[in-house]
């Protein structure tokens, strides 16, 4: 049904009667592939890591995001007021034939399915007014900053969900947004409050110069109330994120070193801290992390373009004891350009991860898990960029990992096949596309 009403509205949109003015956005990835064993291949995660650590040809799933961009009123030399709407659409399938099914089971109960909801964002905007400054906007959205490409990770001030706010506020020699995100709890909607919701106050200030480079800095204040469900009490929360990215030229290419420190709800630097926290549990609010990313990334000179990034933290899970996790990760992928449209691809790194609560099957500490990987892959690009898109890709990828990372707890959480070995291969197909 919902395949209809797309071609309906793309086919409407076409019409030159069609009064309108619409944009069609959209992201597309995929493939398929198989281990050295025959089977399906599987994919390897160092669980615990943010993003997914060196993502090419690890990406076991078909995901497509369609959007549609509404242009009520587009701003013009004599009327600078815009309004426009955006909704998209995200759909995933494990790729393993042509039709899947549409419905899981919740918990494994039978007879119990779940519909998926695919839209992710819905939201309305609104700017150029002469009453008042900003742009301002309502809804559900996308809200976040630069991504570090080859980890698949929105590292700085995602905090993409449901609120409203105004940007583009010209304060000094930057530019100021505010909003009010409000995310709400799905599992309890029936406490002394109604359903518990964390809401954050976010604020960036961006593009400060500073020499050749810029400067952004992002806070954002999250609470929650306390309630009560029958005899289940649960406490206020609340936590607080600072943090600033340096960005701008280097080595001819771009970098970008962002400092991050979270505490309580948001120790994870997004939305998705716990609104509804027992009181038996105060690990929340005593939980944080101080995180350094750096992301570089140089384009076609000649015949290469690389991307690089290195990311590492440290912090408490705010437990009584054995509360420290740390991780650090490293990450290049190198691209030679035999041609405009035919290049080689390589990307390797290492991965090394600790929670000192975390155990083994055997109830043993899980200690300190390594994974590593290195995959090649040659591939058809539209242009001469590393953002050419589309791409068709052949790959083969071998990854690595140490003997706490083989429990089934952690690489056979995704990869069942290889839980107990210490390696794994995987070689197979994909196609990436936006536009």
């Amino acid at each position: 049904m919902k395949s209809i009403i797309w071609a309906i509205l793309v086919t409407l949109f076409a019409q030159p009667s069609f009064a309108l003015d619409a944009d069609f956005l959209g992201y597309l990835r995929g493939g398929s592939g198989l281990n050295l064993q025959g089977g399906q291949r599987e994919c390897f995660y160092n669980q615990g890591l943010p993003g997914n650590f060196l993502r090419l040809g690890n990406e076991c799933d078909f995901y497509t995001e369609l959007a549609m961009v509404f242009n009520h009123k587009k701003a013009t030399a004599d009327d600078p007021v815009f309004f426009r709407t955006q909704v998209r659409f995200a759909y995933s399938s494990k790729g393993l034939r042509q039709w899947e099914s549409t419905v899981s089971s919740v918990n494994g109960s039978p007879g119990t399915v779940k519909l998926p909801n695919n839209e992710i964002e819905a939201y309305v905007k609104a700017g150029g007014f002469s009453e008042v400054p900003g742009e301002f906007w309502v809804g559900k959205r996308f809200y976040r900053d630069v991504d570090l490409h080859i980890f698949d990770w929105y590292y700085y001030a995602d905090m993409s969900g449901v609120g409203a706010g105004v940007e583009a506020l010209s304060v000094g020699p930057g530019q100021l947004a505010i909003a009010h995100m409000i995310q709400s709890n799905e599992d309890l909607n029936s406490t002394s409050v109604g359903r518990p919701v964390l809401n954050v106050l976010d604020l960036r200030y961006t593009s400060v110069p500073v020499g050749s480079q810029k400067i952004n800095f992002w806070t954002a204040y999250a609470w929650a109330p306390g309630s009560t469900q029958g005899t289940t009490q649960y406490n206020p929360t609340n936590g607080y994120a600072i943090a600033s990215r340096l960005e701008g030229p280097a080595f001819t290419g771009h970098n970008n070193v962002a400092l991050l420190f979270g505490q309580g709800a948001m120790k994870d630097f997004n939305i998705y801290g716990n609104s509804a926290v027992p009181a038996t549990d105060t690990s929340q609010n005593r939980a944080w992390n101080v995180r350094l990313v750096n992301d570089w990334n140089r384009d076609v000179t000649d015949y290469w373009a690389i991307m690089f990034g290195v990311a590492a933290n440290y912090g408490s899970n705010g437990k009584d004891s054995k509360n420290i996790v740390q991780w650090q990760e490293i990450g290049i992928r190198p691209i030679y350009f035999v041609t405009d449209r035919f290049q080689w691809v390589f990307e390797t790194g290492y991965s090394h991860y600790k929670d000192e609560s975390e155990t083994l099957t055997n109830g043993q500490p899980a200690g300190d898990r390594e994974l590593g990987r290195v995959t090649v892959a040659p591939q058809l690009s539209m242009s001469k960029s590393m953002w050419g898109r589309p791409v068709l890709r052949a790959f083969a990828s071998y990854s690595f990992w140490n003997s706490n990372n083989e429990d089934p707890k952690y690489i056979g959480a995704s990869a069942p096949t290889f839980a107990n070995k210490s390696s794994g291969m995987s070689f197979g197909y994909q196609f990436e596309a936006w536009f």
